[in-house]
Order: C-alpha cells, then sequence, then structure tokens
C-alpha cells in the first residue's frame, strides 16, 4: 500500500529512483566490463568505480534529506 506522500518526497523519491537506477547501470557495466574484450584500461575502470562511489554518497545525502521531510511530515500531523 502506498502511502501519500508530500510534493518534497514525491520529488526526493522521484531522485532517488534516478541515482538507485544510475547505480545499477554502473554497476552492470562494470560487472560485465571485460565481456568481448581481451583488456581494459585501468583508467576506465576506476572511472566506472568513482562515478558508483559519486552516486552512493548522493544517495547518502538524499536518505538523511528524506529522512529530515519524514520528520517534518510527521510533526505536521
Amino acid at each position: 500500500m502506498e502511502k501519500k506522500l508530500t510534493p518534497k518526497l514525491k520529488l526526493y523519491k522521484d531522485e532517488f529512483d534516478f541515482l538507485h537506477k544510475k547505480i545499477g547501470e554502473l554497476e552492470w557495466e562494470l560487472a560485465t566490463i571485460y565481456y568481448g574484450r581481451k583488456a581494459v584500461l585501468s583508467s576506465e575502470y576506476e572511472t566506472l568505480e568513482d562515478r558508483i562511489q559519486n552516486y552512493r554518497d548522493n544517495i547518502e545525502m538524499l536518505v538523511e534529506k528524506i529522512r529530515d521531510e519524514v520528520a517534518a511530515a510527521n510533526k505536521s500531523k
């Protein structure tokens, strides 16, 4: 059962879904990086790892914002 979200939480949900999807896409790319290739530049591998970590950092910050918004929404009820 989906709860009624505040407008801000709806925006956060969209952002969370986007970040989650990007992390999944990059993880897949990293997991299959050698598929059909004999070699991969270490910089290419590191770039993917850095991008994944950046998205993870962003999602952690977003989760904190979501928690704050949930607490504020619960107080207003």
